[in-house]
This record gives structure tokens, sequence and C-alpha cells, in this order.
């Protein structure tokens, strides 16, 4: 199991939602911490991957859950 500081569950949600309720939590977290999001939209990993690429997160685990469930663990870094 992969540590993280915070959670954002966006199951049941469609795109772009998720993605729009990750750049709202990602703004409180502070540069190392992480973030772990479960989402369960068919293109929802997909689209953390494009978000984190766009803006400098680093994917640290993509992990399938029961069902179309996906956790993604993300970390604030200072852009290098």
């Amino acid at each position: 199991m992969t540590h993280y500081d915070k959670e954002l569950n966006v199951s049941g949600m469609s795109c772009p939602m998720p993605l729009i309720r990750l750049a709202q939590s990602v703004k409180n977290l502070t540069t190392d911490e992480t973030l772990r999001i479960l989402g369960d939209d068919p293109i929802f990993e997909q689209g953390v991957k494009d978000f984190c690429e766009l803006n400098k997160y680093k994917i640290l685990s993509i992990t399938p859950q029961s069902g179309r469930a996906i956790e993604i663990i993300i970390k604030k870094t200072n852009g290098d």
C-alpha cells in the first residue's frame, strides 16, 4: 500500500467532473504531498495521466480496484 496525505473519491462522476475536482484538490497540496484519487469513469485513468503530465505532478501508482474503479496516487513536485 502506498502512503498518501489526502484522498479524493470521484467514483460515479463522469468526465470532466473528476478532473475539475482533482484540480480543486491539488491546489491545497504542498510540495511533496500526495493525493489518492479513486474513480471509475471509463476515461478517468487517461484523464488523470494527461492532467499530471500537463501540470507536472508525478504519478506514484495506478492500481485497478473492483469493477471499473482505479486508484491513482499522485505527488505534487516542485516541477523538476
